[in-house]
């Protein structure tokens, strides 16, 4: 539960905490509990070009574009142990900052911020992922479920596979 008594940046930043958390410890069902049920999950590919930026407003790819159903499953094959991408399990930590409250006409709002993840697997591999996220939460009673959220990876390259939630 979130206090009421602070303002909406500071109850929009403790739930980012709570949800970095979830992650972190990897208790992925509690994090899907916080994701509403008509949830859009999505992460385009960063495009490279030369010239003047694309007019089509949609990316050539999507990294991830999910509902719930498509969370779940992900979500799922990740509980089996046995997806070959999280195999040896990874250990991850999650910054998230620049927490901005652009909007807010209840029962949502749109916030943006900026976040850092850092995964280590088998003590020698070390992946970052920067970039950040526009999300649209729908506001409840005990605090936020994450409607929509975009991810714009600051990445034009990526090292590895990515499985991970940001």
């Amino acid at each position: 539960m979130i206090d009421s008594g602070v303002s909406l940046r500071e109850r929009v930043a403790a739930f980012y905490a709570y949800e970095t958390m979830l992650l972190d410890e990897n208790r992925l069902r509690d994090w899907l509990d916080l994701c509403d049920d008509e949830i859009r999950y999505v992460m385009p590919m960063r495009e490279t070009r030369l010239g003047p930026p694309s007019s089509n407003p949609n990316p050539p790819f999507y990294l991830y574009n999910d509902d719930k159903t498509s969370l779940d499953t992900r979500v799922a094959r990740l509980e089996t142990g046995m997806a070959l991408v999280e195999s040896p399990p990874a250990a991850s930590q999650r910054l998230v900052t620049d927490v901005h409250v652009l909007s807010s006409e209840p029962p949502f709002l749109v916030a943006r911020s900026s976040f850092l993840v850092v995964q280590v697997r088998d003590e020698r591999n070390e992946t970052q992922f920067t970039g950040r996220r526009t999300d649209r939460l729908r506001v409840v009673d005990n605090g936020f479920r994450i409607l929509r959220r975009d991810i714009l990876l600051v990445h034009y390259v990526l090292s590895r596979t990515i499985s991970m939630f940001f």
